[in-house]
């Protein structure tokens, strides 16, 4: 919990810089969030990122938890990155929706197509 407010704060600090405005970035090479939304979030809590492997395609696993009483519908993406930081499969990864309700918690899951994939970046946004 501690971790998690120590990351939202650091992102808040650092959301002014950030380019991508449409909701929130959670990055597993060093677990940055990335603030685009203050209200999105001030409402979510995030878990460590994990991966693993299955049939050879890096796994990823980011917990979120809905600190508001209030359902929100949000979306989220993955996009993938070879060791060198590079991103692959790019624009291959769609939006996907989903619905989280006041005080439950999620775990978002993504499949790499591309076995090059070492790293990944979450992003969660508002439905529009």
């Amino acid at each position: 919990m501690r971790y998690a407010v120590m990351l939202l704060s650091a992102a808040l600090v650092l959301s002014g810089c950030a380019a991508n405005t449409s909701g929130i970035s959670i990055d597993s090479s060093n677990q940055n969030v990335v603030l685009g939304n203050a209200v999105l979030g001030k409402s979510l809590e995030f878990g460590n990122a994990k991966t693993s492997e299955v049939n050879e395609r890096l796994l990823a696993q980011v917990k979120v938890t809905n600190k508001s009483g209030d359902a929100q519908n949000l979306q989220y993406r993955f996009n993938w990155y070879d060791a060198q930081g590079l991103e692959v499969d790019s624009g291959k990864s769609p939006w996907r929706q989903f619905t989280i309700y006041g005080g439950d918690s999620i775990t978002l899951q993504g499949v790499a197509l591309n076995p090059d994939a070492k790293n990944f970046r979450v992003s969660l946004r508002n439905v529009q």
